[in-house]
């Protein structure tokens, strides 16, 4: 598994690099945003924290793949825990229609991909989730996908099951053009493991369409993230790992 975890990050950046002769054919896009993000409410964690997070995205001849990072900072004085920690994740999925050539569309279904979660968290080993994806068009959507993860954590053992969602659905008002975009994450519990739900809704709005720039750059919002079992780890009286946290953040997309 040394070996594995060595070669991960290797195999997930060639996704992102091509010889120059072939990069136009082989990036369809690619974009990245930058947000701060102010948060209270969180249990395991410092209680209120500040995060700088960058994320980013590409779609490719082959498939695409999904970059997060987060440096998070405790706002809490007395908290006794480590202050600063980060968490980084590649998430790149090889389109079974792009590769075979083969329209695997179904209805509602838009494709099937193997998907790839390799996450890493500071003085903790890489984590490394092997799945299927499965992509959806629904009206009303920008996007809809659906991943099963075999889990094999820092722990090194093949011991539980996540499923995955993460989707966008764009609307306009009076007031303005809004997205909710966000995550909804479910591990079965398996073998000693605590079931884990992690949902963590974001209601996005074009600040900068609204003061007179280009659309789609800047924006600002809320989230709100209720989590039961957080990171796997039991809730109890004396140790409380269910949250309902919730925060705000500004966020600028490059492209």
């Amino acid at each position: 598994m040394t070996t594995i975890n060595a070669i991960l990050p290797v195999i997930s950046f060639c996704f992102l690099f091509s010889s120059s002769v072939q990069a136009v054919d082989f990036i369809n896009f690619q974009s990245i945003d930058t947000s701060l993000y102010f948060q209270s409410g969180n249990k395991v964690d410092p209680e209120k924290t500040l995060s700088p997070i960058i994320e980013a995205f590409g779609d490719y001849k082959i498939g695409d793949m999904y970059v997060y990072s987060i440096w998070q900072n405790s706002l809490q004085h007395d908290y006794q825990g480590d202050k600063s920690t980060y968490y980084y994740k590649f998430v790149p999925r090889l389109s079974a229609s792009k590769i075979t050539g083969y329209d695997f569309s179904y209805g509602p279904l838009k494709d099937v991909l193997f998907s790839q979660w390799i996450a890493k968290t500071k003085n903790v080993k890489y984590d490394y989730f092997p799945g299927i994806s499965l992509d959806w068009q629904v009206n009303g959507f920008s996007w809809l996908r659906t991943i099963f993860y075999f889990e094999n954590n820092s722990k090194g053992s093949w011991n539980d099951q996540r499923i995955h969602i993460d989707y966008g659905i764009p609307f306009t008002n009076r007031l303005g053009d809004f997205r909710i975009v966000g995550t909804f994450d479910y591990t079965l519990g398996l073998h000693d493991n605590p079931e884990m739900i992690d949902f963590k809704p974001e209601l996005h709005y074009d600040l900068g369409k609204q003061l007179g720039y280009q659309a789609g750059h800047l924006w600002t919002g809320v989230v709100v993230n209720p989590v039961k079992n957080k990171y796997k780890i039991k809730d109890t009286p004396s140790f409380r790992t269910n949250q309902f946290s919730y925060g705000v953040f500004i966020r600028y997309s490059f492209f």
